[in-house]
């Protein structure tokens, strides 16, 4: 009795694995004679991490999403795969753009800072204020007087600060520790009063001109590494050319696929990334730098 029972199961493995078999002979027969069906189909239906925020909030700006990293990680990932990606490593080099001017600013405007020993994370400036700063006082009007000439009271000087237009943030390239300049900003706050000072105003922006030809030539779609490697293996078994490029070393864990636009299988697949995985797994780069634009303006 006993030895009928194992060979009915022994019988019920095998139909199983036969089953299996099948089944992934049936999908490699799909994939060598429609690959590019096949990349789309797997696209739609394969499930992709999502990213979380790419440009996180935070007192100390060098946790923001830089725009320059993440161009000049992408373009040194291409300068190794060859000539006919070096056009695409050229026009990410152009992207990142800036201009500086001498102006007076606002500090109510200015959300973070360049440097801090602070352990905590802190979503902005005046949060930090209120943890690190009870020790210094800012009460009294006198108290205000006496910072601000502390810290900007040079009449000589232009004081370093960065506006950055694809998200609209401010921030202070401090010397020391931030702890006077945020209590100024608790400060401004409770009594509602405001600060102006000389800025030494640097203007970090994408040019727009170099975004709009990568867009007209190349297709970066920023998206989770495993995600990405299981679509590039994909498309290159379609004999489409694409690349993998790094992003920018705080998020390690993404990467972006480079498609070309020359060869028009690839729209297909991007169409179904886009239309299943858009925004929150899946951001197309030169699309996410046109639409995320704060011109400065003098306030």
């Amino acid at each position: 009795m006993s030895s009928s029972n194992s060979q009915e199961k022994i019988a019920k493995k095998n139909s199983i694995f036969s089953l299996v078999d099948l089944e992934t002979w049936f999908n490699l027969l799909l994939q060598r004679l429609f690959p590019v069906w096949y990349c789309v189909r797997y696209v739609t239906e394969m499930p992709i991490e999502k990213l979380s925020d790419i440009n996180p909030k935070s007192f100390l700006s060098h946790r923001w999403l830089s725009i320059n990293d993440s161009c000049q990680a992408a373009a040194a990932s291409l300068d190794t795969a060859g000539e006919q990606w070096q056009d695409c490593a050229t026009l990410l080099r152009k992207i990142y753009k800036t201009r500086t001017f001498k102006r007076y600013l606002s500090i109510r405007n200015v959300s973070a800072v360049e440097s801090s020993t602070a352990d905590m994370e802190y979503k902005n400036l005046l949060e930090y204020a209120e943890t690190e700063c009870k020790d210094i006082p800012t009460f009294h009007a006198e108290h205000f007087d006496q910072i601000s000439h502390e810290l900007f009271g040079d009449a000589t000087k232009h004081y370093p600060f960065v506006y950055r237009e694809w998200d609209g943030r401010y921030y202070f390239r401090n010397e020391e520790e931030p702890k006077k300049f945020a209590a100024l900003l608790l400060h401004c706050r409770e009594k509602g009063r405001d600060l102006t000072v000389r800025a030494n105003l640097e203007i970090q922006y994408a040019d727009l001109r170099a975004v709009e030809v990568l867009r007209s030539r190349y297709w970066l779609i920023l998206m989770k590494r495993d995600a990405a490697y299981q679509i590039a293996y994909l498309v290159r078994a379609a004999k489409i050319p694409c690349h993998l490029a790094e992003f920018e070393w705080r998020r390690s864990d993404l990467v972006f696929l480079v498609l070309k636009k020359t060869d028009y299988r690839t729209a297909q697949i991007v169409d179904a990334i886009v239309q299943r995985h858009f925004p929150k797994s899946a951001i197309e780069w030169g699309r996410y730098l046109c639409t995320h634009q704060i011109p400065y303006r003098n306030r």
